[in-house]
């Protein structure tokens, strides 16, 4: 039985040691995994759920056709009561834009700020597109940029 406990509080001590903590004042500038603009929305009169993720995949294909991997995740969310069910109307959609890590996100920015006119032109009609079909038929009620570990 005292072998049992040496090992046992030797393992928990162990464990205690090498277990990774997340600063409470981690900063999004030092994210070590993967980073997401997250959009938070709901419809808008005459607005589709289809016409959302239309508009999702022409922003992902955005990205892929100027050489950038980028994923560009949809959700539904729906409430659940105090008993646990679910409701069948969901509540709102949420968009994420999702990069492999914060540097892969700035070689983005780069690229924005050494665009050719002629580039600029032709990626801000692309961007246009996508943007004008969110906006057909959601409204962005929340914008959040996350760290995901």
């Amino acid at each position: 039985m005292t072998k049992f406990l040496i090992q046992f509080s030797l393992i928990f001590c162990i464990s205690i040691l090498a277990d990774d903590h997340i600063d409470a004042n981690a900063k999004f500038s030092e994210c070590q995994g993967k980073v997401a603009n997250y959009y938070l929305s709901n419809l808008v009169d005459g607005g589709s759920v289809e016409g959302w993720l239309k508009a999702a995949a022409m922003h992902e294909k955005y990205y892929t056709n100027r050489g950038f991997e980028v994923e560009v995740l949809t959700e539904m969310q729906y409430s659940v009561d105090e008993d646990g069910n679910v409701s069948d109307k969901f509540v709102s959609l949420d968009t994420l834009v999702v990069w492999n890590s914060l540097t892969a996100r700035n070689e983005f920015q780069k690229y924005l700020d050494n665009r050719s006119s002629e580039q600029v032109e032709r990626d801000e009609k692309e961007f246009s597109a996508f943007v004008n079909l969110y906006e057909k038929n959601t409204k962005v009620s929340e914008r959040k940029r996350l760290c995901m570990l």
